[in-house]
């Protein structure tokens, strides 16, 4: 009955740390996308929004059930015990993103040219789509590791990294647009947003 109730207390916790980054999160996303629109204006916004739909796309195609997969069995071997099989499920997992989630951006970066010109006829947004493919990359790289927190019940991590992303994401994206680089900037501001978080990510996945 005590390993019951541990157990409630411990998911409860975590339920609510996971619920609190989600929605705070979301919030300052919602509010990035409100500044940026502004700053950029109808037309630019737009093209920001193009830029992106290469990328997205290709994610899509990322998710084969691995990370749902990590969670089960990290959670399943920390019960049981079985460090060797839980290290084998980390490694297998991470190098799976890690592999595909370089595939999928070369995709897209291959792609840029022929999606700009001949699918959204925005021949200016190709060198943007190329840049904007490293998401892919670093995206895989912060759902794997995001998966790995919630296996392990560290749910302030996952709610960290979601919460740092957002907030990176708007910070930087109306710097750069404020220093005159425009679309590119709120571009960039992503990208680097993805990037920083991702780093942070597997610093934790490392020390976990």
């Amino acid at each position: 009955m005590g390993k019951a109730v541990g157990m409630a207390k411990v998911s409860a916790k975590g339920g609510l740390n996971l619920f609190l980054g989600v929605s705070l999160s979301t919030a300052i996303s919602a509010l990035g996308v409100v500044i940026v629109a502004k700053l950029l204006g109808e037309g630019q916004y737009g093209l920001y929004i193009i830029v992106f739909v290469s990328p997205t796309l290709f994610g899509l195609f990322r998710d084969w059930g691995i990370n749902s997969a990590m969670i089960k069995y990290i959670a399943q071997y920390r019960s049981e015990d079985k460090t060797n099989e839980m290290r084998n499920i980390l490694a297998s997992g991470l190098i799976f993103e890690l592999a595909l989630g370089i595939l999928l951006s070369i995709i897209s970066f291959l792609l840029a040219g022929f999606l700009a010109t001949n699918v959204f006829n925005r021949p200016a947004t190709k060198t943007m789509i190329e840049i904007a493919s490293v998401t892919i990359l670093a995206n895989a790289l912060v759902i794997a590791s995001q998966s790995t927190f919630i296996g392990f019940e560290r749910m302030g991590f996952n709610s960290f990294t979601l919460i740092c992303q957002s907030s990176l994401k708007v910070f930087l994206a109306v710097l750069f647009i404020f220093l005159g680089y425009g679309t590119l900037g709120a571009v960039l501001g992503n990208i680097v947003a993805a990037l920083i978080t991702s780093a942070i990510a597997i610093i934790f996945f490392y020390f976990i």
